[in-house]
């Protein structure tokens, strides 16, 4: 129902708007798309090792090539109505290979909480070194106490993370596994915010706010599990943290053509990994 809605909503929209919208559209540059696709590779191969580190630390190691084709695959359930098959389905690999239901759900807690977390600290701190006067208008607090916030906002992050990996694994964790996870997130967040920022036809000068845009929309659109992949949400909130940088007309149409990329590099990696490395539901039966 939410997927029809959005296509509706969307389509009634670029009908009604398209004199206005179809500039942005042949404004397009196919080189920047091509890099900005790529973009989008990386920051996925990048969540497939998050997937490899985190089984890691709950006591399972696989090789990548394994962590990339369960992500890569089982992703392409958030796709199907309930948004909530992506983890059912990663889960349901997890049990076939013999990993306990509490080790299972401590791993993906695990995973999930890096992954939220990372996105939603990327896009504060882009906006406390930008200072958006959007989002300032909305939390003044924020902007006023911005040096302060810029040096704890890191630290409460890595003190909360360290805790949290405490409390699910009951050890102490490697100091070198933690910055590599750190490390990690921060890339994947600027590869998929730079990912966007090359659909826009915009200068440099506009990097980190879209960066920090499309962070803090990932994650809303994540947490929106009444839709889809976060579609709708996600450009949504694009739309209301760009307006006041770009027209609304032409946030609606570059998001939508990185929605675009962003479900075919999906698709692809998904295809692809499955095809060169099998689908290692098992054990036994991971290179069928």
């Amino acid at each position: 129902m939410w997927i029809v809605a959005v296509l509706i909503g969307a389509g009634y929209y670029f009908y009604t708007n398209f004199s206005e919208i179809k500039p942005y559209f042949s404004s397009l540059k196919p080189g920047r798309i091509l890099l900005s696709f790529f973009m989008l590779i990386l920051g996925k191969m990048l969540v497939s090792d998050v997937t490899r580190l985190t089984l890691h630390r709950g006591g399972v190691s696989i090789p990548y090539k394994e962590a990339l084709s369960i992500t890569a695959i089982t992703q392409l359930g958030k796709y199907l109505p309930g948004g909530i098959w992506h983890f059912a389905g990663k889960f349901g690999v997890y049990k076939a290979r013999g990993i306990s239901t509490d080790k299972a759900a401590r791993v993906m807690i695990w995973e999930n909480g890096w992954l939220l977390s990372g996105a939603a600290v990327v896009g504060v701190l882009v906006f406390l070194l930008t200072g958006d006067d959007r989002i300032c208008s909305y939390f003044p607090m924020m902007c006023d106490l911005r040096i302060l916030l810029l040096v704890l906002v890191p630290i409460m992050w890595i003190v909360l993370m360290i805790l949290a990996d405490t409390i699910l694994f009951k050890e102490k964790q490697p100091l070198k596994m933690l910055l590599i996870l750190f490390a990690e997130q921060i890339i994947l967040w600027i590869l998929f915010g730079i990912s966007l920022w090359l659909v826009f036809p915009a200068s440099f000068s506009y990097v980190l706010n879209i960066i920090g845009a499309f962070s803090i929309s990932w994650v809303a659109g994540y947490a929106a599990i009444f839709a889809p992949g976060g579609i709708g949400v996600r450009e949504f909130l694009l739309a209301t943290i760009l307006g006041g940088v770009f027209s609304g007309q032409q946030v609606a149409a570059y998001a939508t053509i990185h929605r675009l990329l962003w479900v075919l590099a999906e698709v692809l990696l998904g295809a692809a990994s499955a095809l060169l490395f099998g689908i290692p539901i098992s054990k036994e039966n991971r290179n069928e």
